[in-house]
This record gives structure tokens, C-alpha cells and sequence, in this order.
């Protein structure tokens, strides 16, 4: 059984979708994953949506988009919230729900939200899937890179796998400098001049791995 990680982007504007387009735009809110996803088969699909940032700004782009049916927000810990909704498809939404059902692939959730409104997605099946999958053309509304792939284990043998490899970079600098160790040896800034990037984005780096890492194991 194959695996592969895919990020797709769409070509114009900064989400698959007008709500993910807003979402993508305002400086309050950042989308972070897409955990379910469900096609009613009506023209509308249910979501549900990790985020970070302000709560009630989220709730308020929920509430000002014509596209959402019905939507619920919890509020979560770390500065996260947890979105329900109801929301219409657009034709790009239809396309990919429609890929769905031909390639005979499983994906992987949740979604990971990537910065530019675009989507880290896993699919898993058999090589010889993912070979018929290989002859489908890609619409011109959004580009695909594969970021990687290989033999796919349970959730348990492949935390690593979870991800990014910009994230596995910054974890594998980390434990080299002595982050993890007992005491701490090393801080923020020791890991961002081995990644060349700023402290802060190493501190958001690592809560996303521990929480991948951590959520895996205990999920």
C-alpha cells in the first residue's frame, strides 16, 4: 500500500472555495486543517475545520458568506477554534468530489490548510491506483506537487510521516542542538540559525509538531 502527499494550490486566488478565500485573506484567522469532510450529494458539503486566531472574526466570515447553509464554532484551546458548516460547492469543489470517486483512493485527513489558502492532501491506495490516477488531467485552476510519497504504515509507524518536510527539518535541528533535551540546551533562536528563520516561526513550527506528533499517539 503507496502513499502520496500532495499540495495543491490554486492557480488564482487564494482558496478552493470563496469561504477559503476569505478565510486565506483576513489577517485575524488562519485556516489549519480540514479534519471531515462530507458530500451531501445536494450541492453542498459538510465541514469540519480546524482554525487559529480570533474566534469571533471566524464566526463572522461564517456569518457574512452567502455560500454557508448553517455553521456552529467552538472555541478550543491555544488560541484554536473548531468549525461545523454547511456550504455550497463550487464547480472546482464538484471536480475534486467528483476525482473522488473515480480514482479509488482513500485520502488521508485531515487536510492541512497551507498558508496561501492552498491544501497539503495524503492519498493512500494501491500502486496500481495511484497509476490509473496518473492518467487523469489536471484541471487549469490550480497546480499539484507531489511533496512526497512512499510505503504507507499505520498511524502509529509513520508520525514522521505527518509532517511537512519543512517541519522534519526543524525537528531533526532541534533535537541536534539539544531543544529536547534535560535540561534544555538550546532555544528558539539556537534552531532558527540552523533553519534560517526566525525564531518565532521555529516556535510555530514546533507546536505543530508536537501537536501532530502528540495527537497521533494519544488520537
Amino acid at each position: 500500500m503507496r502513499y502520496v502527499t500532495l499540495v495543491v494550490a490554486p492557480e488564482e486566488g487564494q482558496g478552493f472555495h470563496p469561504v477559503g478565500e476569505r478565510i486565506a485573506r483576513d489577517p485575524d484567522v488562519t485556516g489549519e486543517a480540514i479534519h471531515r469532510m462530507d458530500d451531501l450529494g445536494d450541492g453542498t458539503v459538510t465541514l469540519l475545520t480546524e482554525i487559529s486566531g480570533d474566534a469571533d472574526r471566524y464566526r463572522q466570515i461564517l456569518a457574512d458568506s452567502p455560500e454557508v447553509h448553517e455553521f456552529t464554532v467552538a472555541d478550543g484551546d491555544d488560541d484554536r477554534a473548531w468549525g461545523y458548516s454547511r456550504v455550497e460547492t463550487n464547480d472546482l469543489v464538484e471536480y475534486m468530489l467528483e476525482r473522488d470517486r473515480e480514482l479509488e483512493l482513500v485520502r488521508d485527513m485531515p487536510i492541512e490548510i497551507t498558508e496561501d489558502g492552498g491544501q497539503r492532501v495524503t492519498l493512500v491506495g494501491t500502486e496500481e491506483a495511484f497509476a490509473r490516477a496518473a492518467q487523469f488531467d489536471e484541471p487549469d485552476e490550480y497546480d499539484v506537487e507531489i511533496e512526497k510519497t512512499g510505503d504507507y504504515h499505520p498511524e502509529g509507524g509513520r508520525l514522521l510521516d505527518a509532517l511537512t518536510s519543512r517541519q522534519q527539518e526543524v525537528l531533526e535541528a532541534a533535537v541536534a542542538v539539544g531543544y529536547y533535551e534535560t535540561p534544555r540546551q538550546a532555544t528558539h533562536e539556537d534552531v532558527a540559525d540552523v533553519v534560517d528563520c526566525s525564531p518565532a516561526t521555529v516556535g510555530e513550527h514546533l507546536q505543530k509538531i508536537e501537536r501532530a506528533v502528540f495527537g497521533a499517539l494519544v488520537g
